[in-house]
């Protein structure tokens, strides 16, 4: 658009206006003299004194839209830059400065309209507002984090994710390996029964403590816990790698075997599949936000949702530097990492349908829609996977930006997710995004667990974690407190599966404080060389014949000697796949096999 057009679709009156801003002698009173008049001052006369009057913030605006944004104003990416807009940027600017709220006659409506520069007064304007500044990423050292965030000084608690997710992965697979997770039978969701007993593996327990959500009133914004535990039986459920047998998980052979794969690949796994095919919405688990299942709501499509941050995250997070959420969310904004959360805000609310309503002006902001939505999926999925470390604090008042919303008054926070402070993108975090050809895992040193003595006795040198407890009760008996022994017979049970028998080994060589002795090595191989000396051939029909010299010519003869075994003196074995040709050697013999009520 030329300028000349733009001023052509204002009124008279707007057209006077801006002829007394401009400082132009002129007193035409056609609107086409005017108009014209206009564009030739802008575009060749001398316009340094107007560009005096303009405030820092105007200059920046120009700057921006000239330098950056092909002409337009961007009032998202303005205001995440620089924390405010001009007062002529906003919706309720008036054009006349007669306005009470405007008494200040900004000349920033001679280079505006529509918030675009005309394309003929780029040029000009491009040399007199100077390039702007790269927007930087603030990012913060571990030493830089703070001790304590929000107006009640909380502390900030930290969490390291690639130490979490080493242990919680395996633990949680084992927990299910043993049959005792129940989830729904429609949702796959886990109740309160299942989500402590997933609680009692996980390293440290969950974000939160009981103690932590104990005594609020339910109207303070509900409870803040289950979130890693709830997160769990979900990845595993999405990615394959647990299934529902009756009401309760099993492992399936991928999840079999993901307890023997490397960290990174099912880290990265479990990923890719929550990405595509996540169930339920992050948005469900923010409770305050009513109407989500209504008709009308229109939601948008989760994957388009976390494809977006997950690209922003690629972006806006150095890899190993902390960077806080509120930084994140500026970054996104500036950086066009925009997603939608609902088509139709109206039917989203909070407390009352009507007066609550996200459709009025301001209610369905960033802060309450997308900021909400990224802190559930970091905090709950991302962060339960290891890929980001955390540093959080309760969310009682940690992020009070909802409360201008109609019924909050009475809230503490808008979701159980708003103690999250800041994140940190880890090793791990940036294999599976794809930013990193390769992981170099990052390997807390521990003690030793035990000792081992004679006897088969394990002599503990500290206390175990969960997952260690876990594994230790299945292959071990405890003797006395600190003292442990070896349970041949459970050994021996669990090593029929190979990559079992390779975990259990595992475990016990890297969890003693020296080599194993010469009788936990012997037991080890005894057992491996039993559980591999017999091999299920499958399944096979036995066959009685009429006297042995008939059994005889059977496993002899080329027509039907192939397809099966002498079973015993006047019996013949013959594996099921191989049942309908042994049929048609049988015929050519001149036999027939007659049917049985399950042949």
């Amino acid at each position: 658009m030329k300028l000349q057009e733009a001023l052509e679709f204002l009124t008279a009156d707007q057209l006077k206006q801006r002829r007394a801003l401009a400082g132009i002698s002129d007193r035409s009173t056609r609107k086409a003299d005017i108009a014209a008049a206009l564009a030739h001052h802008l575009l060749t006369g001398d316009i340094g004194h107007i560009w005096e009057r303009l405030e820092e913030l105007e200059v920046k605006a120009i700057a921006e839209a000239v330098h950056s944004w092909h002409g337009r104003f961007d009032k998202v990416r303005f205001r995440a830059k620089y924390g405010e807009v001009p007062d002529q940027m906003k919706p309720t600017y008036s054009y006349s400065w007669r306005s009470r709220e405007e008494p200040r006659r900004s000349v920033l409506p001679l280079f505006f309209y529509q918030r675009e520069i005309p394309e003929d007064l780029r040029p000009r304007l491009a040399k007199l507002a100077p390039p702007p500044e790269e927007m930087k990423i603030a990012t913060l050292t571990e030493e830089e984090l703070p001790a304590a965030v929000g107006r009640k000084g909380g502390p900030l608690r930290r969490a390291a994710g690639e130490e979490l997710v080493r242990h919680d992965l395996p633990a949680v697979l084992g927990l299910i390996g043993q049959g005792g997770i129940t989830v729904g039978a429609k949702t796959g969701l886990p109740g309160s029964a299942a989500a402590a007993k997933i609680e009692s593996v996980l390293l440290g327990g969950d974000w939160y403590a009981e103690e932590d959500d104990r005594g609020r009133a339910r109207w303070a914004g509900g409870p803040i816990r289950p979130i890693r535990p709830f997160a769990w039986p979900l990845l595993l459920q999405t990615a394959g790698l647990v299934k529902l047998d009756g009401s309760k998980l099993a492992l399936t052979a991928r999840g079999k075997k993901a307890r023997t794969q490397p960290l990174e690949e099912v880290v990265t796994h479990l990923f890719g599949r929550w990405q595509a095919k996540g169930s339920p919405d992050e948005l469900r688990r923010i409770d305050l936000i009513k109407g989500q299942t209504s008709k009308g709501a229109r939601l948008s499509a989760v994957a388009e949702r976390r494809a977006v941050i997950a690209a922003a995250l690629e972006e806006c997070c150095p890899v190993g530097s902390w960077i806080s959420v509120d930084e994140l969310f500026r970054q996104m904004q500036f950086r066009g990492h925009h997603f939608e959360v609902t088509h139709n805000p109206w039917k989203l609310y909070l407390t009352d349908a009507n007066y609550g309503s996200l459709g009025y002006e301001g209610y369905a902001s960033f802060n309450i829609l997308q900021a909400r939505y990224t802190l559930a999926y970091l905090f709950e999925y991302l962060a339960s996977l290891g890929m980001i470390d955390v540093a959080y604090t309760l969310p009682y008042g940690a992020r009070p930006d909802y409360t201008g919303n109609w019924g909050t008054d009475e809230f503490e926070f808008l979701s159980r997710y708003d103690g999250l402070q800041y994140i940190r993108l880890n090793a791990l975090g940036a294999y599976c995004l794809g930013l990193s050809p390769s992981y170099q895992p990052v390997l807390e040193q521990k003690r030793h667990l035990f000792a081992a003595g004679t006897d088969l006795d394990l002599v503990l040198l500290r206390e175990p974690e969960a997952a260690e407890r876990l594994l230790l009760e299945q292959i071990a008996k405890p003797l006395a407190p600190g003292r442990w022994g070896l349970d041949p017979d459970a050994l021996l049970r669990l090593s029929a599966d190979a990559g079992e028998r390779g975990r259990i080994r595992g475990f016990l060589e890297a969890a003693a404080d020296d080599r194993l002795p010469a009788d936990i090595e012997q037991l080890l191989d005894t057992v491996g060389e039993r559980a591999t000396a017999l091999t299920d051939a499958g399944a096979a029909r036995l066959i009685r014949c009429k006297d042995p010299a008939i059994a005889a010519m059977l496993v002899s003869d080329p027509a039907t000697g192939s397809h099966c075994l002498r079973g015993g003196d006047r019996l013949i074995c013959v594996p099921e796949p191989k049942l309908a040709a042994f049929r048609k050697g049988l015929a050519k013999l001149g036999f027939v096999l007659p049917e049985t009520s399950n042949g």
